[in-house]
């Protein structure tokens, strides 16, 4: 199959990236699936996030580690508000 190449104006170029913002501004993307596949992929990160914890105990990553932790946490928390209808 041979590829077709077109030209496009100036103002076509722009038609194309104003209407796919407006799509998007308009809520085409479903954010709660992407907010709910967010907060799984977190849940299997903290299966580990313990034994991780465990290993670095007494070592002088421990501090990162304890700054990962309550990030992880606080994602957690902002997620399940944004599940419940508390915000976006």
């Amino acid at each position: 199959m041979k590829t077709v190449i077109k030209r496009l104006t100036e103002q076509e170029l722009r038609q194309i990236v104003e209407s796919s913002v407006q799509r998007i501004m308009e809520g085409k993307i479903d954010t709660n699936r992407e907010i709910r596949l967010a907060y799984n992929e977190l849940q299997a990160m903290g299966k580990h996030l313990s034994s991780l914890g465990l290993r670095l105990d007494g070592t002088r990553y421990r501090p990162l580690f304890d700054q990962l932790r309550d990030a992880m946490v606080q994602l957690n928390n902002e997620l399940i508000k944004a599940m419940k209808g508390g915000g976006k």
